[in-house]
C-alpha cells in the first residue's frame, strides 16, 4: 500500500467515525492539494450541480480571480448539463452572466479564452465519442454494445463524449475535475461518481486532488455530502490497488 492509498484510506476512517476523528483531519491542507484554478473549479461546478446560486455568484467571481477565463466557466457550466440537467445549467449561465457584466463595468480585464472548436463535417461522431471514452476509461470499447435503452449508449457517445468533449477549450482533467464536483455534491450518485473518479485518475487527476476536490464539497455543500464522497474514493482506491497475492 502507497503512502497516497494509505492517506485516503486513514481519512476515509476518520470519515467514517465522524466526530472527534473527522475534525482532526487537515481538510485545509487537503483542499491545497490542488490550485487556485482547480479549486474554482470544484467550487463553481458543485454549487452550479446543487443550485446555490447565491454562492454561486462570488465563486465565479473567484474563479476569475484565479486566472480562469470566461470561456473556460462557460464550458464548465455547459458540460454540466449532461450530469445535472439543464434547469441547474440554465441558472448557473445566468449568474455567470451577470459576474461577467459586473466585472466587465468595473473593468476587471478578464480573459476571454479559447473558444470551442466545432466537430469537421462528415465526422462519425458516435466513433469519435467512443475514441474519447476509451482515453478516460484507458481502455477499448466495443461499437454498439447491446444496452438495455440503446438510445442511452448511442447519446453518451455521440453527445457527451463527441460533441461536448471534442469541443476543446478545458483538458480532459478539467473536464473530469468539474464531474467529480458536481457528482459528489448530488451525494446519491455513487456509481457514476466512483466511474469518474476512475476516469479522473486516468487523465491525471490524482487520487489527492481527488480528496482535495472532496474538501471543496465539505466546505461548499456540507461534511456528510463530503463523506459519501470519501467512501466512494476509497472504494475506486482500493480496487485500483495491486493485491500483494
Amino acid at each position: 500500500m502507497n503512502l497516497t492509498h494509505k492517506r485516503i484510506t486513514g481519512l476515509v476512517a476518520a470519515s467514517l467515525l465522524g466526530g472527534s476523528c473527522l475534525h482532526a483531519y487537515d481538510w485545509k491542507a487537503a483542499r491545497e492539494a490542488l490550485s487556485p484554478q482547480e479549486q474554482s473549479i470544484a467550487e463553481t461546478a458543485a454549487l452550479s450541480a446543487v443550485g446555490d446560486l447565491k454562492k454561486l455568484a462570488p465563486a465565479f467571481d473567484r474563479a476569475l480571480d484565479n486566472g480562469l477565463t470566461v470561456n473556460e466557466l462557460k464550458e464548465i457550466v455547459l458540460q454540466l448539463y449532461a450530469y445535472v440537467g439543464f434547469p441547474r445549467c440554465l441558472n448557473a449561465a445566468g449568474v455567470l452572466e451577470q459576474v461577467v457584466k459586473s466585472r466587465q463595468a468595473a473593468q476587471k480585464g478578464d480573459l476571454t479564452g479559447p473558444e470551442a472548436q466545432p466537430i469537421p463535417a462528415g465526422t462519425d461522431r458516435y466513433e469519435l465519442g467512443k475514441k474519447n471514452l476509451e482515453v478516460l476509461v484507458a481502455a477499448p470499447l466495443p461499437s454498439h454494445p447491446p444496452v438495455f435503452i440503446q438510445g442511452t449508449d448511442t447519446f453518451l457517445k455521440e453527445h457527451l463524449f463527441a460533441d461536448i468533449f471534442a469541443r476543446g477549450v478545458l483538458s480532459y482533467a478539467q473536464r473530469e475535475t468539474a464531474t467529480v464536483a458536481a457528482l459528489a455534491a448530488l451525494g446519491n450518485v455513487a456509481p457514476q461518481l466512483q466511474a469518474h473518479m476512475g476516469m479522473a485518475i486516468n487523465v491525471g487527476v490524482t487520487p489527492a486532488k481527488i480528496a482535495g476536490i472532496l474538501a471543496v464539497i465539505k466546505q461548499t455543500v456540507g461534511r456528510k455530502t463530503a463523506r459519501l464522497g470519501l467512501k466512494s474514493l476509497q472504494q475506486v482506491t482500493a480496487a485500483r490497488t495491486p493485491s500483494k497475492e
